[in-house]
């Protein structure tokens, strides 16, 4: 009997070391397995160029944030829809998608970059060598990083802003980079407030000065709190925004109390910051400190740089008369995984 069991143990032993061994194998076989994409977020803005045709920027990001290049046309889908649902037929027409590297599409980026100078960024830990709070030394930091990471031939502009009134344009759209990063670098004041959605404003209407044709422009809207001081509501980001499809890039250094993700849902200043990048076209970034600054400004800058340019071409008949609100989905097909985003504007 004590022959038989030990034999037993043998065999079960045996087994387990080949089932092991098989296993390391199956992974050393497949090394493309490792890192790849769990799942895909799509965003990306949309407006006419005519009424058989619409133009947008669309990003593509994998669980982590990272862009995930290499997808063709044959990867997009567009429909457009109008009507009344549940009231009305909703009538729907299917377009032909062409989408393009910025590089292929002869593109560079124009961004606006938003710093919040107000009051709660004037606390904590100071360096009294750079002269600065340490929140303000990484942000600043932060946006030399995405500066150092721009093309020759990609723009950008700095706002600084607090309250109402101390909102400027430190630095207008150029290339020259000596000059952003001097910019970067000059200390505004403590400003007490927060005019978020007023330095927002600003930067979509400066980054619509850019030719859309030239440059794929977006806004970069840093904040360490919520909205309290401006002279516009926040419809007006939207309108902006959707009138001259341009995303808003939205990063939020808030206190872990404010910090709730799904499935709780977020809440406060971070749900309104969601939202802000979610209609946009953009993507929200959470900083549970300072120091993570420069990690989400790179991340940024390569969500950017490696943005699709997108034309859709709708049929000659079949579509709504001119005036009417559209509603075009856009759908990304990646290996298995799949994400959409639906944007409006007025058929022309």
């Amino acid at each position: 009997m004590k022959s038989y069991t030990l034999l037993l143990i043998l065999a079960v032993l045996t087994l387990g070391l080949l089932f092991t061994i098989g296993g390391c194998s199956k992974d050393d076989d497949n090394p493309a397995d490792e890192g790849a994409a769990s799942t895909i977020n799509a965003n990306g803005t949309m407006a006419a160029t005519s009424r058989t045709q619409a133009q947008g920027t669309l990003f593509v990001t994998d669980q982590n944030g990272n862009a995930i290049t290499g997808l063709t046309s044959s990867n997009v889908a567009a429909t457009m829809k109008w009507g009344v649902p549940k009231v009305a037929v909703v009538d729907s027409i299917t377009g032909a998608v062409i989408i393009q590297t910025l590089s292929q599409s002869g593109k560079n980026i124009a961004a606006a970059m938003t710093m919040d100078y107000s009051g709660s960024m004037f606390v904590g830990a100071y360096d009294s060598v750079a002269k600065r709070y340490q929140r303000i030394k990484d942000m600043e930091t932060a946006v030399k990083t995405f500066v150092t990471a721009m093309g020759t031939q990609d723009r950008a502009e700095i706002i600084k802003f607090g309250s109402l009134s101390s909102i400027r344009v430190v630095q207008a759209f150029t290339s020259d980079k000596a000059l952003l990063t001097k910019a970067a670098d000059t200390l505004s004041s403590d400003y007490g407030f927060t005019a978020l959605y007023s330095s927002i404003v600003r930067g979509l209407i400066d980054a619509s000065s850019q030719s859309s044709s030239a440059y794929a422009r977006a806004v970069v809207a840093f904040t360490d709190g919520g909205e309290n001081d401006s002279n516009v509501p926040r419809d007006s980001i939207f309108r902006a925004s959707r009138r001259n499809a341009i995303p808003v890039y939205t990063i939020g250094l808030l206190d872990s109390m404010y910090h709730t993700t799904p499935p709780g849902g977020f809440s406060g200043p971070e749900r309104d910051l969601v939202q802000i990048a979610d209609s946009t076209g953009g993507f929200y970034f959470y900083a549970p400190n300072a120091a993570t600054l420069v990690q989400i400004y790179q991340r940024i800058s390569g969500q950017l740089s490696n943005a699709y340019t997108v034309t859709i071409n709708w049929p000659g008949t079949g579509l709504p008369p001119a005036g009417t609100l559209v509603y075009v989905t856009i759908t990304v097909r990646y290996g298995s995984l799949t994400s959409t985003f639906t944007r409006s504007y007025i058929m022309p």
